[in-house]
């Protein structure tokens, strides 16, 4: 029996997707309507999380996990690629933690979930992609003759940066003039499981409206 992710087409579960996928960590996904918390099978979200979001990990023993930064460091950990997962005595650990804490309050909660939000005004959320520029240029510094955010292989720090990718233009939030954020924000949407996983994705949230 393998772990099951609640899962709402292109929400930030779709990151955990992209370390399972990358990581050979097979998952069992559970769809949703992340409008409605509605599963596809029956039942509501709110019934795994009081809270109503994703992402949510329902592990083998029964043990649920919430929150993307959470979930995306049980899954890593989980890898049986060692180009894959990081482990707290490797060097690049606490790097990888760096980047997906990152993603998770700079990006994620600072930007879109202002962004996203229905009730947030139009001079709001000018506002708020108005603070993207310097967390672009902090990338884009740190991306200088990188490959990727941690050593020389995906991890799932990537994983959730790419997320944020998915998503950027729907945002309004340009990365073009960022040379070397830009070229990564290329090579990972390119990436044969992540660009299978979000064409998935938009396929099945036609599918669950």
């Amino acid at each position: 029996m393998t772990a099951t992710l609640m899962h709402a087409p292109l929400a930030c579960s779709l990151a955990v997707r992209f370390a399972a996928a990358e990581g050979s960590v097979p998952l069992k996904i559970r769809f949703l309507n992340l409008q409605t918390k509605e599963f596809e099978t029956g039942g509501s979200l709110y019934d795994v999380n009081p809270l109503g979001q994703v992402s949510v990990l329902r592990l083998k023993d029964g043990q649920v996990l919430t929150e993307t930064s959470t979930c995306l460091l049980w899954l890593q950990s989980q890898s049986p690629d060692e180009g894959f997962r990081r482990m707290p005595e490797e060097d690049g650990y606490f790097q990888m933690i760096r980047w997906i804490s990152f993603c998770a309050t700079e990006l994620h909660k600072q930007i879109f979930r202002i962004v996203f939000y229905d009730e947030a005004t139009d001079e709001v959320k000018k506002r708020i992609r108005d603070l993207a520029p310097k967390r672009f240029e902090v990338l884009d510094a740190h991306l200088a003759g990188r490959s990727f955010l941690v050593g020389d292989t995906f991890s799932a720090a990537d994983a959730y940066l790419t997320w944020f990718f998915v998503l950027a233009d729907r945002a309004q939030l340009k990365s073009s003039s960022y040379k070397n954020l830009q070229s990564y924000r290329d090579r990972m949407l390119a990436r044969p499981k992540i660009s299978a996983l979000i064409e998935d994705d938009r396929l099945k949230s036609m599918d669950i409206r």
